[in-house]
């Protein structure tokens, strides 16, 4: 932790009144260390207002409101995260229309298909823009393999497939959004 999150902590476990540290302190520290320096008062600010009610009685700060405020953060963080990339779902699932087409037109047999399928999953074959970049990302990578290749590239299978980018694409920003803090607690620590 920084030294402000570790302020923080001292000040919040002060303050909560139903505070153990054998069932809470991890469970804080995980939420503290998610949220950065500078959203700190903000946190602060939002469990001392208490616009949602957690707490009947004005001025008490218990666990469950700490970790209700803190995950409204954390949520509000990936959130903003994937604002930056908010038509990755409907690009993905283009990419996906055209590569369909394009299994159907390269293949005759099911087992070709389940080949390219294959090769595309290990990425012995790409198919490229036209710049010659392969025309699947990182992140459609992380997606598809969520789905599962073949899974994905199944041609009956259209029920809810764009709900499902978006799930496992809200799963991949939460992932890079904890690395990327664990990555700098790290650097801070060092």
């Amino acid at each position: 932790m920084t030294k402000t999150q570790l302020k923080f902590y001292n000040l919040i476990t002060k303050q909560i009144i139903d505070f153990d540290i054998i069932f809470h302190k991890d469970f804080i520290v995980e939420r503290i260390e998610q949220v950065e320096d500078n959203n700190l008062k903000f946190l602060l600010e939002n469990i001392n207002v208490d616009k949602d009610n957690i707490v009947n009685k004005k001025g008490y700060m218990t666990y469950v409101k700490f970790i209700h405020y803190a995950d409204k953060i954390i949520e509000n963080s990936v959130k903003n995260t994937m604002l930056l990339h908010k038509d990755k779902v409907g690009e993905l699932y283009q990419k996906r229309e055209l590569l369909l087409h394009t299994i159907e037109q390269q293949t005759s047999s099911i087992s070709q298909r389940n080949e390219l399928i294959k090769n595309l999953e290990s990425k012995k074959l790409m198919f490229k823009d036209e710049n010659g970049k392969n025309i699947l990302d990182n992140i459609d990578y992380f997606i598809i393999s969520k789905f599962g290749f073949y899974s994905f590239f199944d041609e009956n299978k259209n029920y809810m497939v764009q709900e499902q980018i978006k799930d496992y694409y809200e799963l991949y920003n939460k992932e890079q959004f904890l690395l990327k803090q664990n990555n700098t607690q790290k650097l801070i620590r060092n």
